[in-house]
């Protein structure tokens, strides 16, 4: 699933405004971070990572973890060090941003 044009750039405004809630650092991709990742994201829809600079991993090997984990997971954007996904939220009273991406 690919989100493109103003879905996508509605996603990419709203993470301005959210800090990183996960930071990966030297010991990269555990099977703890994916798990803490994937319960933040059906909680929250949209969640941004910080990589610290003493990780071996990059933004692309992250998604390609994140993707192989649950395909429902979208990458919205990355910049630099940070990642920024999406994922529709499973509970009806956690869905924020899914509500509005519909009027487009």
């Amino acid at each position: 699933m690919i989100i493109k044009g103003k879905k996508n750039s509605y996603l990419r405004g709203q993470a301005q405004t959210i800090k990183p809630l996960i930071q990966v650092g030297r010991e990269g991709i555990s099977d703890n971070l994916l798990q803490q990742i994937e319960t933040l994201v059906n909680k929250n829809e949209l969640l941004k990572i910080s990589l610290l600079q003493n990780t071996m991993v990059g933004p692309q090997d992250l998604i390609e973890a994140l993707t192989d984990l649950d395909d429902q997971i979208v990458p919205v954007q990355t910049i630099g060090s940070k990642v920024i996904i999406y994922k529709k939220a499973p509970k009806i009273k956690n869905r924020k941003y899914s509500l509005e991406l519909e009027k487009f």
